[in-house]
C-alpha cells in the first residue's frame, strides 16, 4: 500500500508542482512503479507483472540507475528480449563494463546460453578477478556446463580468500553433493571452518544457519 501512496503523492506533485520539479516527480514514478512489479514479482504474479512494467510511460531521460533496475525486474520475470532492450538503454546512457557485462551473461544465461554464459562471465573475472559474484556467477555457469569441478575450484577459493555470503555457502555445499558421497562431511567442514573465523577476517559463521549448508 506505501508504494501506491507514494505513486499518488508523485501525480499530484506532477500536476500541481512547479515546472522545474516536474521532471524530478516524474522520475520517481517510475522508479515507484518498478519496485511495485519487483513487489509482484516476489508475490509469484509474473504475468501481473509484466503487464504492470509494461504500462509504465518510457521517459528518455531516465537515470541509469533506474534503467538498471527495469532490466532486472524484466530478467526475474522472463522477459529476455525487454531486458536487453533495456541494457542497451542503459548502456547508451552511460556504460559500466561490470554491471553491464554481468548483466548481459545473466540474458544468456536465462536464454540458455550457457557456453556463452561461461565466456562471458570467464571474461568479466579476469578483468575483475576481486569481484566476488562475478566469480560466483561463473561457477554457477560452469555447473550448467557439466564443469563442476571447476566451479568447486572457484568457489573453494571464495570462501578462502572472501567474506562468505549465503548463496555461495548454499551453492558450495550443493557441489559438494554432486561431487561425493560422504558430502555432510565435507559440509560440517565448512561450517567449522566458517563457524571458527574471527572478527575482522571474514567472521560472519555466526549469520549462517543449517538451511545454507544444507544440513
Amino acid at each position: 500500500m506505501a508504494y501506491y501512496e507514494l505513486a499518488r503523492e508523485c501525480r499530484e506533485n506532477i500536476i500541481r508542482g512547479p515546472e522545474q520539479d516536474k521532471q524530478l516527480w516524474r522520475a520517481r514514478l517510475r522508479d515507484c512503479g518498478i519496485r511495485v512489479a519487483n513487489v509482484l514479482v516476489e508475490m509469484g504474479d509474473l504475468e501481473g507483472a509484466g503487464r504492470h512494467l509494461g504500462t509504465l510511460a518510457a521517459d528518455g531521460d531516465d537515470s541509469r540507475k533506474i534503467i538498471i533496475m527495469e532490466t532486472l525486474v524484466w530478467l526475474r520475470i522472463g522477459d529476455v528480449q525487454s531486458a536487453r532492450r533495456c541494457l542497451a538503454r542503459a548502456s547508451e546512457t552511460s556504460p559500466d563494463d561490470l554491471i553491464d557485462g554481468t548483466l548481459n551473461a545473466l540474458i544468456q544465461l536465462a536464454n540458455s546460453d550457457y557456453q556463452a554464459a561461461v565466456a562471458s562471465f570467464q571474461a568479466l573475472h579476469e578483468q575483475f578477478p576481486e569481484d566476488a559474484m562475478v566469480a560466483q556467477n561463473l561457477a554457477v555457469c560452469l555447473l550448467y556446463t557439466g564443469r563442476i569441478s571447476d566451479a568447486r575450484t572457484i568457489l573453494s577459493d571464495l570462501v578462502d580468500n572472501s567474506p562468505p555470503f549465503h548463496s555461495l555457502v548454499l551453492n558450495l555445499s550443493t557441489v559438494f553433493e554432486l561431487c561425493t558421497e560422504r558430502n555432510r562431511d565435507k559440509k560440517l567442514a565448512l561450517a567449522e571452518k566458517l563457524a571458527s573465523r574471527k572478527e575482522g577476517a571474514g567472521g560472519v559463521g555466526w549469520e549462517l544457519t543449517n538451511a545454507e549448508f544444507k544440513l
